[in-house]
């Protein structure tokens, strides 16, 4: 991934637009924020006073809100110091509604895993604004956790291979079955998932193709694709199997998906 970062000798403020991922308390009355900045990706920073803010950082800072922000950016492994915030959209909908708010919390759970501070791509903060957005008004969230996850590894690098066995290069044909491989990253057709006896996720070839499909898909269009109740199953089978192998861990957020 790969952002243009400006000179960090200056303690000049920069005005970003930025969503919330994580926040916690700092001594009596300071929280310590990171968040997904448009311009400089994730970027953690100090907000002083925050906790006792009557009009700065009031309501503002709860996670998943957008916002525009007044920072600097971190020098020396210092903190960025978070001036002040304006609100520009908390999603309110989305946190009444417990399956849309887990699903968002899987989103935030693993932007954080794959992201460090000042790192990110310009395309990222435009799939988090989006997956917000449509979780805050949807009522269903499988499908649009399921776009935004195919994007998100697209863009970190980790694009997962759905077009063909990666082991003997047989093409997608319809009515097949596929398998997701764990330790290529790929699918495997039926003859080479026997022999490696390797993987219980069974991928039809609708699944695959819907997935695929995401993928090309412009992004303010994307929510209009369609996934059956199978496909939707055998989606976020894969998806759960594919971060725990991407990041060697439990998506702790994945348990409470409804």
């Amino acid at each position: 991934m790969a952002v243009q970062i400006p000179e960090q000798g200056s303690k000049q403020q920069i005005e970003s637009a930025a969503i919330v991922l994580d926040y916690r308390d700092h001594g009596e009355s300071d929280k310590i924020v990171t968040f997904f900045c448009q311009e400089f990706g994730r970027l953690t920073g100090i907000a002083k006073g925050a906790k006792r803010s009557k009009k700065r950082f009031v309501n503002k800072l709860e996670i998943f809100s957008s916002l525009r922000i007044q920072h600097t950016l971190p020098q020396n492994g210092r903190l960025a110091f978070i001036a002040e915030a304006e609100l520009l959209d908390g999603f309110l909908t989305l946190r009444t509604d417990f399956s849309c708010y887990t699903a968002a919390n899987v989103v935030r759970e693993i932007v954080l895993l794959a992201t460090k501070d000042l790192e990110g791509d310009e395309d990222l903060y435009p799939l988090l604004q989006w997956v917000l957005h449509n979780l805050n008004c949807c009522k269903d969230p499988s499908p649009i956790l399921i776009f935004f996850l195919i994007r998100f590894f697209a863009i970190i690098g980790y694009t997962p291979n759905l077009t063909s066995c990666a082991d003997c290069g047989y093409q997608l044909v319809q009515h097949e079955i596929f398998s997701f491989h764990v330790q290529s990253g790929g699918i495997l057709c039926d003859r080479c998932n026997k022999e490696k006896r390797s993987s219980r996720i069974r991928l039809s070839c609708g699944t695959l193709r819907s997935l695929d499909m995401a993928l090309r898909q412009p992004l303010n269009r994307l929510q209009r694709l369609q996934l059956t109740e199978q496909s939707r199953r055998e989606a976020l089978s894969f998806f759960h199997l594919y971060a725990k192998q991407l990041f060697q861990r439990e998506i702790v957020s994945w348990q409470f998906l409804t």
